[in-house]
C-alpha cells in the first residue's frame, strides 16, 4: 500500500487561516514592512501552527519604525542626541530599527503638537524631548494608547509614557548647588540661574534641587535671578551682559540648559572669568575648551549618546526583540572639572 505524504504549508495556507491577502503573508514572513502589528502577529501565529516549512525564528521581522522628535541640533546636547541615535541605528541594525530623527520647527505648543501627530502616524514608537503644556500632554497621552513613548532628558509624567530616560534631574541640581555654595566659599554672593524654558519638567526640577541645597547649606549665597533662555543658545551672551549691568557685583553663574558658549563669551568680554563661579551642563568641544581656559569650572554630564541607546533599547525590550545589551536603568550625573576631562576620541 503505497505511504501518503502530507502536504507542506504554503503561503496560500496561513493566508486563510489568517484572513490575509498572500501578499500580506509575503510582506510578513520576509520582513518588508508596510503590516499592521495585528496583522503580523496573526500572520505569524498561524505559520507556526500550521508548520510552514521555515525556521520561523530566524525569519526576519518587520522594521520597526522609531520616530523620534528633537529641537534643531544647534545645542551641543541636541547634535550629540541626533549622533547618539546614529549610533544606536547601526548598534542594533540586526533588531531591523529605524531611528527617524525630525526636528521642531517651532516650540509654538500649537506646531509641537501638530508634529507629534505627522510623525507618529506610521511609526511603532515614539522618542521625545519636550516640556510641560496641557495641549502637548494631550496629544502624547493619545499617541500611548497605540504606541510606546519614551520622554528623553525631561519627564512628562502625566501623559501614559512607558519609560522616562535621562538623569535625575532635581539630583543635578543639587550637585550644582554644592560646587557653587563650595566654590563660592563662606563669603557667598550674588548667583545668577540661567535656566532653558521653566516649562521643561527637567529645568524646573534641576533649580529647586540647587536652591534647595544653596538655601539649606550655603545661605550667604543668594539667587538674584533666574533668566530664560527659551532653549536659544544665540542669545545667552547678551543675556548675561544684561544681568551684569543690573548686578555688577554677581559671582555666581548656574546654566542649566543650552548656551555655556555664550555665557563665556560674556564672561570674558567683561573681564568676569576670574570673580565668577560658572557651572553649567553638557560636555561638549566647547564645555571642554571652556574648562581647559578656566572659563567654565566645571561641567554636569549626562551622556547623551548614552541616553539615545538605552531609549531605543527600551523600546526593543517593548516589543520582544533582544537587544543584546543590559544598559543602567538611570543615566548618572557625572561631575567634570579642568582635571578629569575624558579623552577625545
Amino acid at each position: 500500500m503505497p505511504r501518503s505524504t502530507r502536504r507542506k504549508t504554503n503561503m496560500a495556507d496561513i493566508a486563510r487561516a489568517a484572513g490575509v491577502s498572500e501578499a500580506t503573508v509575503d510582506r510578513v514572513l520576509n520582513g518588508r514592512g508596510g503590516v499592521s502589528r495585528a496583522k503580523e502577529t496573526s500572520v505569524l501565529e498561524w505559520a507556526r501552527k500550521l508548520k510552514i516549512d521555515r525556521a520561523l525564528e530566524s525569519v526576519s521581522v518587520r522594521w520597526l519604525r522609531i520616530a523620534i522628535l528633537l529641537q534643531q541640533p544647534v545645542a551641543p546636547y541636541y547634535r550629540s542626541l541626533k549622533q547618539g541615535f546614529e549610533a544606536a541605528q547601526k548598534t542594533f541594525e540586526a533588531q531591523r530599527v529605524i531611528c527617524a530623527v525630525t526636528y521642531f520647527e517651532s516650540l509654538e505648543p500649537a506646531r509641537v503638537v501638530d508634529t507629534i501627530r505627522r510623525v507618529t502616524q506610521k511609526a511603532d514608537a515614539l522618542v521625545i524631548v519636550a516640556y510641560e503644556h496641557p495641549d502637548i500632554t494631550a496629544a502624547l497621552h493619545q499617541v500611548s494608547r497605540t504606541v510606546p513613548v519614551v520622554t528623553l532628558a525631561s519627564d512628562l509624567p502625566g501623559t501614559g509614557r512607558l519609560a522616562y530616560v535621562g538623569i535625575d534631574n532635581r539630583c543635578a541640581g543639587r550637585v550644582a548647588g554644592e560646587l557653587i555654595g563650595r566654590f563660592l566659599g563662606d563669603a557667598g554672593g550674588k548667583v545668577l540661574v540661567l535656566t532653558g524654558m521653566h516649562d521643561f519638567l527637567g529645568h524646573e526640577e534641576r533649580e529647586s534641587g540647587f536652591r534647595s541645597v544653596l538655601r539649606r547649606r550655603f545661605p550667604s549665597c543668594d539667587i538674584v535671578e533666574t533668566v530664560e533662555s527659551r532653549e536659544q543658545s544665540a542669545i545667552t551672551e547678551q543675556l548675561i551682559r544684561d544681568v551684569f549691568r543690573r548686578y555688577p557685583d554677581l559671582r555666581g553663574i548656574y546654566n542649566i540648559s543650552v548656551g555655556n558658549e555664550g555665557v563665556g563669551a560674556a564672561l570674558v568680554a567683561l573681564g568676569r572669568v576670574r570673580s565668577t563661579v560658572f557651572v553649567g551642563h553638557e560636555l561638549s568641544e566647547s564645555s571642554r575648551r571652556l574648562l581647559i581656559e578656566g572659563t567654565l569650572d566645571a561641567v554636569l554630564d549626562q551622556n547623551p549618546a548614552g541616553e539615545a541607546m538605552r531609549s531605543i533599547e527600551i523600546v526593543l525590550r517593548h516589543y520582544h526583540r533582544d537587544p543584546g545589551v543590559a544598559l543602567p536603568h538611570q543615566i548618572p550625573v557625572t561631575v567634570l572639572l579642568r582635571e578629569n576631562l575624558p579623552p577625545v576620541d
